[in-house]
Formats: C-alpha cells, sequence, structure tokens
C-alpha cells in the first residue's frame, strides 16, 4: 500500500510533465509552421536564419517549460523544488540569452552595410552578459559585491594587458568614428596598402595587391596618418602615364588619348565617361622622350588593374596606327677606356 501511495506521488507529476511537454511541441509545431508559411510569403534573410537557429534550442524550452509544471505539481519538499526550478530557469534563461545574442549579431551582420569581428563580438558579449547577470540573481548570488571584485581586480588585469587593452579601445575608437569600414581601400603613412577585410579586438586585416593578410594592430593604426579612397565617395581618380617620342605632335597625341579613353568608357568594365578625362603635358623626360599624364575616373579601386591594363594596349595600337613615334631608349656614348 505505501509503495501504490509513492508510486501516485511521482505518476502524476510525471503525467503533467509529459502532457506539458506534448502540448508545448505541438503548440512549437504550429508557430514554425506558420512562421515558415509567412517566410515563403515574405522572402527575406533574416527571418529564415531566426527560425533555423531556434529550431534545435525551443526543444529544450518546451522540456524546461513542461518540467517546471512537473515540479509544481510535485510533493518534493520546498527546498527540494525551488533549487531544481532554480537550475532549470538558469537553463532555460541561458538558453534564451545565447538564441537572442545569435539572432542579433545575425541582425547586425544582415542590417549593417558593412559589419566586422570587433562590433559583432561586442554585439554577443553583451547579451551573454546580460543573461549570465540575470542567471546569478536567480541562484541567489549578489550581483553587486561581484562587480566590485571585478572592478577591484579589473585594476590589475588591465595593468598585466596593457596593449592588449589599448588595441581593445583603438578599434572602438575606430568604429564609433566611422571613417573606416569593412571593404574600404586604404594606405598608411608607412607604406601599407590594402582593403579592410576585418576590424577585430586586437588587430585590423587589411589584404594587399599580392592577395596576402597584413595585420595591423589597432593602437598603430589609430595613430597612423591613414587614406582612405573610399571616402568621401567610392569612386577612384587614376592618372596613366604615357610617354612619347620627341617628335611627336602634341595635338595628336592629346587627340588620340582622349579618343581612346572615350571609346574605352563605353565597354571597359569601371571605366566612368563622368567627370571627363583629361590629358596634361608634364615635360621632356630626362632621356629626351615626352611624358603625358593621361587623368580619368574609376567606379571604385577593384576595377584598377584591369582599366589601366586596357588602356595601355587600346594606347599602343592607337599609336601605331595614327604613327605617333613610340618613346626612345636613352642612347649614350661613352669613351672607351684603354
Amino acid at each position: 500500500m505505501f509503495h501504490k501511495i509513492e508510486s501516485q506521488h511521482y505518476f502524476f507529476p510525471g503525467l503533467i510533465t509529459l502532457l506539458s511537454l506534448l502540448v508545448l511541441l505541438l503548440l512549437r509545431s504550429v508557430i514554425r509552421r506558420y512562421w515558415k508559411a509567412w517566410n515563403n510569403k515574405n522572402p527575406n534573410s533574416f527571418s529564415p536564419a531566426a527560425l533555423a537557429i531556434t529550431k534545435t534550442p525551443s526543444l529544450y524550452w518546451c522540456l524546461a517549460v513542461a518540467l517546471h509544471f512537473g515540479i509544481e505539481l510535485s510533493d518534493l519538499l520546498p527546498p527540494q523544488s525551488q533549487q531544481i526550478a532554480k537550475l532549470i530557469h538558469v537553463a532555460f534563461i541561458l538558453s534564451i540569452f545565447n538564441v537572442i545574442s545569435q539572432i542579433a549579431v545575425m541582425a547586425t551582420h544582415t542590417f549593417l552595410a558593412r559589419s566586422n569581428g570587433l562590433l559583432l563580438g561586442l554585439v554577443r558579449a553583451t547579451f551573454l552578459t546580460l543573461g549570465i547577470l540575470i542567471s546569478l540573481s536567480i541562484l541567489g548570488v549578489s550581483v553587486a559585491p561581484l562587480l566590485t571584485a571585478l572592478g577591484v581586480g579589473g585594476v590589475a588585469v588591465a595593468l598585466a594587458l596593457k596593449n592588449t587593452l589599448e588595441n581593445l579601445f583603438a578599434g572602438l575608437y575606430l568604429l564609433s568614428e566611422g571613417a573606416l569600414k569593412s571593404g574600404d581601400l586604404i594606405k598608411l603613412d608607412s607604406g601599407q596598402e590594402g582593403v579592410i577585410q576585418d576590424i577585430g579586438w586586437r588587430a585590423t586585416t587589411i589584404k594587399n595587391a599580392q592577395n596576402n593578410a597584413v595585420l595591423i594592430p589597432n593602437s598603430k593604426l589609430s595613430e597612423s596618418i591613414v587614406t582612405n579612397y573610399n571616402l568621401p565617395e567610392k569612386k577612384l581618380s587614376l592618372t596613366l602615364p604615357i610617354p612619347v617620342g620627341i617628335e611627336a605632335d602634341f595635338s595628336k597625341v592629346e587627340s588620340v588619348l582622349l579618343d581612346t579613353l572615350k571609346k574605352s568608357t563605353e565597354d571597359v568594365v569601371g571605366l566612368l565617361n563622368s567627370p571627363e578625362g583629361n590629358v596634361t603635358f608634364m615635360g621632356i623626360q630626362h632621356d629626351g622622350n615626352l611624358l603625358f599624364n593621361l587623368n580619368f575616373y574609376i567606379h571604385d579601386h577593384k576595377q584598377q588593374t584591369f582599366a589601366l591594363s586596357e588602356l595601355r594596349k587600346r594606347i599602343f595600337k592607337r599609336f601605331i596606327e595614327q604613327q605617333i613615334s613610340l618613346p626612345q631608349p636613352d642612347k649614350r656614348f661613352l669613351p672607351r677606356t684603354q
């Protein structure tokens, strides 16, 4: 008889837990079905990703809520039931904030034109920290003394990690200023040049013309003189030096260069016909040839190499067709030594 009563004490809470779980799983299935249908009617990149992120954690949430109902209806002693309930609540809160942090990171990456590792890391860390603080308060741990202790210990940590923190705050400064973003073509006063791939916790990664990754500490980057070729706009001005022979006709050279440039803007990707290009005469070189500069604009730095190569080939071909004298090598005769 005693065993029968004991089994009933566990049977009803277990039955309530099982029924609650079935109802919650059914509700989860209905919600996800309507969510998928809404995604099909309103296609976007954010909502399907959020649906995928919540697929597995939502199962744990259903189980946690069902266990909570079962414990509330059980005959466990109050201290025991409270401790188990706290653990379930903590697991539930941490799971919720972990999912929220992933969705927030995805939203930041989706809705910002260009995001970076440092910003995404800060977004995720903010929500995870908030979840941990709430979990500690549920467990009865006072947060205020903990924060005070962390503040005192933070002084020693700051001294030990001086360089790391310098790079971290320099990265935050670069992000808040908004002058540098992923995808920008930059050149430092030290000579490094490349496209920004990511602004991280410690360093900024740029990809140079040789397709190599160059890591620049954030503190060094914030102190450098930086030329950003994407500001105030992505349009880039280029100059192509054109040497010709000393006998070349000035007006003919200028006419051929401008005509070649105008025709090239019609089929060379990235070449712009507005603003119009121009030709400047730079003078006589030390080797006796004439030097002209062809100035023009391209859409952005990605077309730079291709545009310059195409113009060189077409200008050389036109010079031969128009019989414009090409630059001659510098010939100097030195007396023969005995």
